[in-house]
């Protein structure tokens, strides 16, 4: 049998954590880690998702078939949330294990499944690693377990650090942002009641000029060219104003995937192009309590810029997913619309402008759509993020559960 050098493992996995881009892409490499030292004919790595409430598979080579994610509510989780011992198939655990396969649709079977490390570091239960081993080989089996538990108290910490970094800068700059429109609307607002006296009197003295003056053709036009642009510039006075006065919220309880399904039946067949696929994936069924009229708004201004951003594409698909997720807490929950376009994503250059007022690439923009897409969002007590790469760009709307 193989020695099993526990140090010189955990002196493999530092450097491999040194190495790695991020903490959570070292996730990917830890499997095959494992194989190195141990006898294991397949190590398949689940980790919590950074976002949303599941786990997602790591490091496996794709031979059992498509992964499946594995839910926070499921058996399988909840089994080992407070364990910390090794499970390994037998008579008395068979049982469980068929439970599990069921969760995993058939995972466990297909990948001949016989042994679960659960994966803990200080007060955190972030993962599982199901094994295929011989389990008659206690002593590596119990090597094994040893040399993944701390394994885990390395780069579990690491992950979470990360994790925990990336959202105190989001937060800080979403408070930073909100400040700036806070004050950006404001003065928005100040200045479209200042704007509306002028045009009001530029249209009623062209009108007197085309009163005392309309059989000139070219006198004609320029009215009609005023009447035009003064009604356009009135169109971009209305949405600040509606983006600086909201009326009251208008609050009632209703189920977000009919809701989805229902603003989705209204939207004209036309507005879809035909190469575009449209999916909607719900965890469970989540009932929110919200202003449904707003978040309509919001939802059908992005769905548009997802169906924009496909444009002259052959094919492409916009997938909007309904989950729950928590912050640190279990009680502190909210919900999340995420739409996600296979766009081109959007350019660098641009990806920090796009909730700016008056930012847009459209000839015929405003650049209102975002922003105030935005600031309906916080009035709701919840957040719209963007994150987007050159796969696409997700969308998520946050709401705070009821």
């Amino acid at each position: 049998m193989r020695p099993y050098y526990h140090n010189e493992f955990l002196v493999q996995i530092a450097r491999a954590l040194q190495a790695a881009r991020s903490a959570r892409g070292f996730l990917s490499l830890f499997p095959a880690l494992l194989g190195e030292r141990f006898p294991v004919q397949r190590c398949i790595l689940y980790y919590k998702e950074a976002e949303g409430n599941a786990f997602r598979a790591h490091g496996d080579d794709g031979s059992a078939g498509p992964l499946p994610l594995v839910r926070e509510e499921s058996c399988l989780v909840e089994s080992f949330t407070g364990r910390t011992e090794i499970m390994t198939s037998g008579p008395r655990t068979r049982m469980y294990f068929d439970l599990f396969d069921r969760d995993c649709d058939g995972l466990f079977a297909r990948a001949g499944i016989n042994l679960i490390i659960p994966l803990h570091a200080r007060s955190y239960f972030r993962g599982l690693l199901l094994v295929r081993t011989d389990t008659r080989d206690a002593p590596a089996v119990r090597a094994m377990a040893d040399a993944t538990e701390a394994a885990a108290t390395m780069f579990i910490p690491l992950i979470e650090a990360e994790r925990m970094e990336f959202e105190n800068d989001k937060n800080y700059y979403r408070l930073f942002k909100f400040d700036r429109l806070v004050l950006l609307g404001q003065m928005a607002a100040s200045l479209a009641h200042e704007l509306r006296t002028p045009l009001t009197t530029v249209l009623f003295e062209a009108a007197a000029i085309k009163s005392r003056l309309g059989g000139d053709e070219v006198i004609r036009a320029s009215h009609e060219k005023i009447t035009r642009e003064v009604g356009r510039a009135n169109k971009l006075i209305e949405s600040l104003l509606v983006f600086s006065k909201f009326k009251d919220l208008n609050v009632s309880s209703f189920r977000l995937r009919e809701f989805i399904e229902r603003t989705l039946g209204e939207i004209p067949a036309k507005k879809v192009p035909a190469q575009v696929q449209i999916r909607v994936q719900a965890e469970k069924e989540i009932l929110v309590s919200s202003d449904c009229d707003r978040l309509k708004q919001v939802f059908i201004n992005v769905l548009f810029n997802a169906l924009e951003a496909l444009a002259g594409q052959e094919s492409g698909s916009i997938d909007i997913r309904i989950y729950s997720e928590y912050d640190g807490l279990p009680k502190n929950v909210h919900h999340v619309i995420a739409i996600c376009d296979s766009g081109p994503g959007i350019p660098a250059a641009i990806k920090d402008r796009v909730l700016e007022p008056f930012f847009t690439t459209r000839k015929e923009g405003t650049g209102l759509g975002l922003y105030i897409s935005y600031s309906i969002m916080k009035t709701l007590k919840g957040d719209l993020e963007i994150h987007s790469s050159n796969q696409g760009t997700r969308v998520n709307l946050i709401l705070p559960a009821r």
